[in-house]
Formats: structure tokens, C-alpha cells, sequence
């Protein structure tokens, strides 16, 4: 039986949101570090594995989060995370990419958002 569509509205305006505190956290938090998942380095390629702090702090998949993220760090910060990433690139690209369509392990997805919190950075 379907339902009548006022149920429906009536259903969806019934659930809670999310509180504003919640919508404006701070990616510093430790609410933004429960973002990324803790990460397997055994599951990381074992000559990228030193970057898996990196991956693990920058690794954000929410886009707002990460790009709060690069925009409070440090001109030093920046300079370390692209420093450690920036000559293995094309290197975490091709462990990506081997990945073809469909899911991706966890740690490789952080790997994935870490590159793009470099490109979003100034």
C-alpha cells in the first residue's frame, strides 16, 4: 500500500537535523580526525608507508572539513605535507589506479583525498 504523500512530507519533516554545532564543527576537532578512519599501514604499498601519518591527518573525504583543514594550517604544514607527497605522486597515483572503477580500501581513499587537500592548498 502506498503511502499518501502528505505522510511522506510529514515523515521527512519529523526527523531530527543535525544541530548547528554539528554542521559548523571545527576540522581540528576530534570530530574531523573521526573522519578519516584509522588507517591499516599494512594495507599501504610498504614504500609509501611512511606517509600514512599524512594520509591519516589529510586524508579527508569530506570536502568541507578538508578544505577547512588546509585553509588553518600553517605555511609550515603545507610545506611538510608537500614535501613528503609531492615526489611520490605519480608513484600514489599508480597504486590508485590500480584500484580501477568501484570502491576503494580505505587507506587508498585517504591516500586520494590527501592529494587533493595539496591541490586545494595556496
Amino acid at each position: 500500500m502506498k503511502r499518501p504523500l502528505t505522510g511522506m512530507i510529514l515523515a521527512l519533516t519529523s526527523l531530527p537535523a543535525c544541530s548547528e554545532r554539528e554542521a559548523t564543527r571545527d576540522p581540528g576537532s576530534s570530530h574531523a580526525a573521526e573522519a578519516v578512519p584509522r588507517l591499516d599501514s599494512a594495507k599501504v604499498p610498504a614504500d609509501l608507508r611512511d606517509l600514512v601519518p599524512y594520509a591519516q591527518r589529510w586524508g579527508i573525504g569530506d570536502d568541507v572539513a578538508r578544505s577547512a583543514r588546509v585553509r588553518k594550517a600553517t605555511d609550515a604544514e603545507r610545506s611538510e605535507l608537500r614535501a613528503a607527497f609531492g615526489p611520490r605522486q605519480a608513484r600514489i597515483t599508480a597504486w590508485l589506479d590500480s584500484f580501477g572503477p568501484g570502491a576503494m580500501p580505505e587507506e587508498a581513499a585517504a591516500f586520494m583525498y590527501t592529494q587533493l587537500a595539496i591541490e586545494e592548498m595556496p
